[in-house]
């Protein structure tokens, strides 16, 4: 979205002024647009972006000695077309029968530049662009190179030996028969079994 602020100065030391305060608060100069004097003014004030109904408003004053100013704010920074206005109003314009002498207008994006920025770009992620072959979406490692890797600590160390003096996985690990450092069963301290290996079901008197 850009704003084309359009201003009518009584004259060309005005439109400069208000210019010139443009650029003290952070506008860029390419945005800016001072149309004086009787040659080629339709066509500046098109290439300006102003619109054909406004330049033709503007037009028989710009011929006559008046001074055009126009600005054309971005959308980002946020606020700046509101800067833009709030400065060039510091100065006494003159209305022509303008509509809108703050026009905002849709940018439209372009197809025809749409994917081809990047498509054979030589950097596309750091390392040399490469077609990638069927079933590949990104490749082995685009952004950089791949290395064998056996910890997740810069250097190599084991995030165990840190806080640990041994290895906490054995791989020649005896099989254990109890949690407890010691070998005795938990299940003792509540002195009853608290699992039953097999149920004998007593077979009625009658049955024998």
């Amino acid at each position: 979205m850009t704003t084309i602020i359009t201003r009518l100065y009584e004259d060309a030391a005005t439109a400069r002024a208000a210019a010139d305060a443009l650029l003290n608060n952070g506008h860029d100069a390419d945005t800016i647009d001072i149309i004086a004097g009787a040659e080629d003014t339709e066509s500046r004030m098109k290439a300006a972006r102003v619109n054909a109904d406004s330049a033709s408003a503007y037009a028989p004053a710009v011929a006559g000695g008046k001074a055009l100013l126009v600005v054309r704010a971005p959308f980002a920074p946020m606020g700046t077309a509101r800067n833009a206005m709030k400065v060039v109003d510091r100065f006494a314009s003159i209305k022509v029968g303008v509509e809108n002498e703050d026009e905002y207008v849709r940018e439209a994006a372009s197809i025809a530049a749409r994917g081809s920025i990047l498509a054979d770009h030589p950097l596309l992620m750091s390392n040399k662009f490469r077609r990638l072959g069927h079933g590949h979406i990104l490749g082995s490692n685009p952004i950089k190179p791949s290395r064998p890797r056996t910890s997740a600590i810069r250097g190599g160390a084991f995030m165990s030996t840190k806080f640990w003096p041994m290895r906490l996985v054995s791989a020649n690990a005896k099989k254990g028969t109890s949690a407890i450092n010691g070998g005795w069963l938990i299940s003792k301290s509540f002195g009853i079994p608290t699992l039953i290996g097999r149920v004998e079901t007593p077979v009625p008197s009658i049955l024998k």
